[in-house]
């Protein structure tokens, strides 16, 4: 049977319970595995989990806090190693993609430096294997896609007094590149924090003024993008390859400019026209995920528009990918306003495609299984 480590940060979620419950509805080993019980000795030269994770399963919305160690977890025995959240645990996921045996691909994409000639954990997503923090930056996204020819909202990234100034030297001049009302939006974050609108330029001096102690002393980076005129946007989620469904979300609150269900946002079922879903797929493997939530807009505000599902989902909608932005790729997606709106079981698909990745039959080699510890 097949075994899964999901690794994750902080508190034991919702959707991890969610998950995990699939997972054992299902027949499938996932361990849910926090990033608190990754180890090291310089003695011993090697990288280890604690084991003992039936306690760590059982503490939902809590801490993980000290826990009786009862052995070792060998990540070069599970099939597949799913890095659900990275966040501020790069340190950890670095040492323990390091102590792996070589690979095999990575779902999605093939591994660096020939890691697919020998067996061993599919680790997802592909950029955990890139190693760069950087790849996981909304930043990051933006360039990377416009370079794929995958059409995203206009973006300059640099400190906040930077974007500041390029908003004061265009008043006035004809044509310029950004006009308001405009986007500050952070490099990280998620679920629609650290997005901001501002109408004019006393608005975004006040903004930035707010947002200088984050950038000085937090390091936090941000982006100037164009503000698109809209009356909502869809959120696609993507497990490898397949378009799992699709979801229209709307604003509900007077003033409010972010269409995000974690922000009061109306969330309903939905369609896109083909062409433009396989877009989607194309700008999450461009981004190194296999699991993911894709964001896209319509530049034209009267080519997004509800799609009834009992007849012509996406009639009179255009087909061409240059009439839509990417707005973000967001690398384990929350799913609870997906549910509602689709009543798709995200949960059992997410289960159903990582265990899918390397199949029982799929053994690994007896050498790969001896070699114990990380």
């Amino acid at each position: 049977m097949n075994k899964i480590a999901l690794f994750f940060g902080g508190k034991i979620s919702q959707h991890l319970v969610l998950i995990k419950k699939a997972a054992k509805k299902m027949g499938v080993r996932l361990d849910l595995v926090s990033y608190n019980r990754v180890t090291f000795d310089t003695q011993e030269q090697k990288v280890k989990i604690r084991g003992n994770l039936s306690d760590v399963e059982g503490q939902t919305h809590r801490s993980v806090h000290t826990i009786k160690n009862e052995g070792w977890l060998d990540i070069n025995d599970y099939d597949v190693l799913f890095f659900r959240t990275t966040g501020k645990h790069w340190e950890e996921v670095d040492l323990i993609v390091g102590g792996l045996n070589p690979s095999g691909p990575p779902a999605g994409g093939p591994a660096p430096l020939d890691r697919g000639a020998t067996k061993g954990p599919i680790v997802v997503d592909p950029l955990v294997l890139g190693g760069k923090p950087s790849m996981a930056c909304k930043a990051w996204q933006m360039l990377a896609l416009k370079k794929a020819g995958i059409e995203v909202p206009k973006s300059t990234y640099g400190s906040l007094w930077y974007l500041y100034e390029i908003m004061s030297e265009g008043l006035g001049k004809p044509n310029p590149y950004f006009t308001f009302p405009i986007i500050i939006k952070g490099s990280g974050g998620d679920r629609g924090t650290r997005v901001y609108k501002a109408d004019n330029l006393n608005e975004l001096e006040k903004l930035v003024i707010k947002l200088r102690k984050s950038e000085t002393e937090e390091g936090k980076r941000y982006m100037l993008q164009e503000y698109i005129p809209n009356d909502g946007d869809y959120r696609v989620l993507i497990l490898g390859k397949k378009v799992l469904g699709v979801m229209k979300r709307t604003r509900q609150l007077a003033g409010e400019f972010r269409n995000n269900y974690s922000t009061g946002g109306k969330v309903e079922i939905a369609d896109l026209p083909e062409d433009i879903k396989q877009l989607t797929v194309k700008a999450a493997e461009v981004c190194g995920l296999s699991v993911a939530g894709v964001d896209v807009m319509a530049k034209n505000p009267s080519g997004l528009r509800p799609a009834p599902l009992d007849r012509g989902a996406t009639e009179g909608m255009s087909n061409d990918p240059k009439d839509y932005v990417i707005l973000e790729v967001n690398k384990g997606p929350q799913f609870r306003g997906f549910m509602k709106a689709t009543g798709i079981d995200v949960p059992a698909e997410i289960v159903k495609f990582l265990a899918e990745l390397n199949p029982p039959s799929d053994v690994k080699s007896e050498s790969s299984l001896q070699k114990g510890g990380l």
